[in-house]
């Protein structure tokens, strides 16, 4: 019997206990009345900061812009990121003289490796003060072959290793035999091996689309875009059999290419800007490219406006399917000649 009593008086101290934190309990939430309104608002936030990072990985690795493309809305970011160059030993500053800084007429380099060139490289090279490269490591420096020079390479998706001479400086040089008051930026994009799938709109800097843009953006503020020169075709001229990981096009390549360019103009808001193509040459290889004759009609069929192709059929070639330095001299030259006649003859292409 005093062991039930002495029972019941615990039970009856350990409900009191409760009874008291119950009230105590009530009493808080009744002195912050806001307190759920709190927990709403961080779990608000909490999803916006998710959103936020999800949505930046997936336009960095993903690229959603091109999702919003085949719902049939162009999507041009405000502002494409720059990726910050690794840290430089040399200071660049100075580099482009001040009295030419924001005057450069830029032109964009892409395609592949006949556009990265394969030329043998010179002991001795002769320095035009005002040519200039904007280097794979992302910064400025007086142009010298090669022009794709992979040291610093801040973009791999654009690698080129074995980058030799190619018709870039060449064609610099030529077109200041026009305009010698002409300061020139070049501006290197191309990548050997490419497919003109590789090129088509994707504004992920892991792309070789993506990456020339944001090139050209980080570019621009040393001057303004003239021209872009593009060698491109090689690739898609293989036997798909060959390249089974790989999408090629010799049947649409005229469509695929003329989208490419469309697209790059309206990116930069530039319709207008004048390009060059040059049509592919001739190979070594008739059991590897056998779509060779079909995209050389491919690229005689693209019609754009404020666009010229060059021929390079004509030229030796150093390898199987690469030119030498000389040829390299002359396609550098064919398309300034070809740039010019659109720069000055045709007023309306700028």
């Amino acid at each position: 019997m005093v062991s039930s009593i002495s029972f019941l008086k615990k039970l009856s101290l350990s409900q009191r206990r409760n009874d008291k934190y119950r009230k105590a309990a009530i009493t808080i939430v009744h002195q912050d009345p806001m307190a759920p309104y709190r927990y709403i608002t961080v779990l608000l936030l909490l999803a916006v900061a998710w959103g936020v990072i999800m949505g930046a990985i997936g336009q960095k690795y993903y690229g959603f812009g091109n999702l919003l493309e085949t719902i049939g809305i162009h999507y041009r970011p405000p502002f494409y990121p720059v990726q910050r160059p690794a840290p430089n030993p040399v200071d660049t500053s100075d580099i482009i003289p001040k009295v030419f800084q924001g005057k450069l007429a830029l032109f964009i380099l892409a395609g592949q490796s006949n556009m990265s060139g394969y030329g043998i490289l010179p002991s001795e090279q002769v320095i035009d003060s005002r040519v200039f490269a904007f280097g794979n490591n992302y910064r400025w420096r007086t142009a010298q072959e090669p022009i794709d020079d992979p040291a610093g390479q801040v973009d791999p998706i654009s690698m080129d290793g074995d980058a030799g001479v190619g018709p870039a400086l060449a064609f610099a040089r030529f077109l200041r035999k026009r305009n010698p008051d002409l300061v020139i930026g070049l501006i290197p994009c191309a990548k050997g091996a490419s497919t003109i799938e590789e090129w088509q709109r994707h504004l992920s800097d892991n792309t070789l689309y993506g990456s020339c843009l944001k090139r050209i953006q980080a570019a621009t503020t040393m001057g303004e875009l003239a021209g872009m020169l593009v060698f491109q075709g090689e690739q898609d001229a293989l036997d798909p059999q060959q390249a089974l990981d790989r999408t090629l096009s010799a049947s649409d390549y005229t469509a695929k290419f003329s989208r490419f360019v469309n697209d790059l103009r309206r990116d930069i808001a530039r319709p207008k800007l004048p390009v060059v193509f040059a049509q592919i040459g001739t190979h070594k290889a008739p059991n590897a490219f056998i779509n060779w004759e079909m995209i050389q009609k491919q690229q005689t069929m693209v019609d754009l406006s404020c666009a010229a192709m060059i021929t390079t059929d004509d030229l030796a070639l150093q390898d199987g399917v690469h030119f030498n330095t000389e040829s390299y001299r002359i396609i550098g030259e064919r398309y300034a000649e070809a740039i010019w006649r659109l720069m000055i003859q045709a007023q309306d292409c700028h």
